[in-house]
């Protein structure tokens, strides 16, 4: 039977039936939608754990270089005070595209989708789209995890240069819904 909806009475309420008023979980359109949300769930944590880690550094970094004030040095040394700055811009870009990521939209099941695209195929589509997602998400958490306070001045750039390349991949996704196929 076509996933697609009928002009019938009589098969669009054997349709229902058989896919429990609105949700097949063997069709494989909709199966797709269910992988491009753990997907997309799964690039959410990653970041969610680099932004975490990147707390911890922010944490370990102030230790280590900002020395307890005093009366004869009341003031914190400014270069490190920068460096806690970036340290924070860093996780603060990094929620952004994480929020972005749990936001995303997945096209409705609807007849207008239904008449212009094919829904299979762009949901795979998607997913392609959010596998790259993963695969960077990742690492930036594989290449934050291993960053030290010591390292971070050096190893920042790097950092800030695959947190632009994810935001463009997210805004090529969401491009992407929007081109008429």
């Amino acid at each position: 039977m076509s996933s697609q909806p009928s002009d019938n009475a009589l098969i669009q309420q054997l349709q229902l039936l058989l896919t429990g008023y609105g949700y097949n979980f063997y069709n494989q359109t909709n199966q797709a939608r269910a992988d491009d949300l753990l997907v997309r769930e799964r690039a959410s944590y990653f970041l969610a754990q680099a932004v975490s880690t990147l707390a911890q550094l922010r944490s370990d970094y102030h230790t280590r270089f900002v020395p307890p004030l005093t009366r004869a040095n009341p003031d914190p040394p400014q270069e490190a005070m920068a460096q806690l700055r970036a340290i924070e811009a860093a996780q603060q870009a990094l929620a952004k595209v994480e929020s972005g990521i749990r936001g995303m939209a997945v096209p409705s099941q609807d007849r207008i989708w239904w008449r212009f695209r094919q829904e299979q195929s762009l949901l795979m589509r998607l997913l392609n789209f959010d596998l790259t997602l993963v695969r960077a998400s990742e690492q930036i958490y594989q290449y934050v995890s291993r960053m030290t306070p010591e390292d971070w001045s050096q190893q920042s750039g790097a950092l800030q240069q695959m947190t632009r390349q994810l935001a463009q991949t997210v805004t090529e996704r969401e491009r992407f819904l929007l081109l008429p196929l």
